[in-house]
């Protein structure tokens, strides 16, 4: 301590444009602090750059998928899935990213991480096989493809993720990304789209259940319940 009281007026033996400085040390404890924070550096980028580590974005956009969940269970409230739910999602670039994040994990492998194809059908053309129509790609999410190795997703995320997915898989349409895998399945004319969803709007409509019925998706992984505002088969 008095070493510490002794130097710290003691003056530095240079001076600039007539002004000189004290020679006061650092505190101990901050330059331990200091060298420690250096050090734990070195662990933090390993991890978090080179390693399993979340990224920032990775938590913004699972914390996002979290918030959309809570209010997609307010919308389901209000009436059934339409084309007009699904689309309004696409407006919110929030949820686009955070469901672009959700692609790449669980679709990319099967359709590429642009939605090019791959194993599965390329989903950027103007062909598709389960129909084009946002709440017909919501189905076929819900429900999967068995048949050709495309498994449902009803009982893997929750039915609001599942939405701003089936959003983000439309907005696909016409990127034209590097490599795209061949067509497949019908050609959509997106001149009718409009048209086209509001016919399969007013039937979901008018098929759907009564006020009160629950709209999420089945809690019994094995129910065989219906999936909520299912669109019609494709035109």
């Amino acid at each position: 301590m008095s070493e510490h009281l002794r130097t710290q007026d003691e003056l530095r033996h240079h001076a600039f444009d007539g002004i000189q400085e004290y020679d006061n040390p650092l505190p101990t404890w901050w330059l331990v602090l200091f060298w420690l924070c250096i050090a734990s550096s070195a662990f933090y980028l390993v991890y978090y750059h080179l390693g399993a580590g979340e990224s920032v974005e990775g938590q913004y956009n699972r914390n996002m998928l979290v918030v959309s969940d809570m209010q997609m269970k307010e919308i389901l409230k209000l009436g059934p899935i339409t084309n007009k739910t699904i689309n309004g999602l696409k407006a919110d670039q929030s949820k686009m990213l955070a469901a672009q994040a959700l692609f790449q994990g669980k679709c990319g492998p099967c359709h590429g991480n642009r939605g090019e194809g791959n194993i599965g059908p390329n989903l950027t053309d103007d062909f598709w096989l389960h129909g084009a129509l946002p709440t017909q790609i919501y189905t076929t999410v819900m429900e999967g493809v068995p048949a050709k190795g495309m498994l449902s997703w009803k009982t893997q995320l929750p039915i609001a993720q599942i939405l701003t997915l089936s959003a983000y898989v439309d907005t696909l349409k016409g990127t034209n990304p590097p490599n795209p895998k061949a067509p497949q399945g019908d050609r959509f004319d997106a001149s009718q789209r409009e048209t086209l969803e509001a016919k399969a709007d007013a039937e979901i409509v008018a098929n759907a259940p009564k006020a009160g019925a629950d709209l999420g998706a089945p809690k019994d992984p094995a129910s065989p319940s219906a999936t909520p505002g299912k669109a019609p088969k494709a035109p």
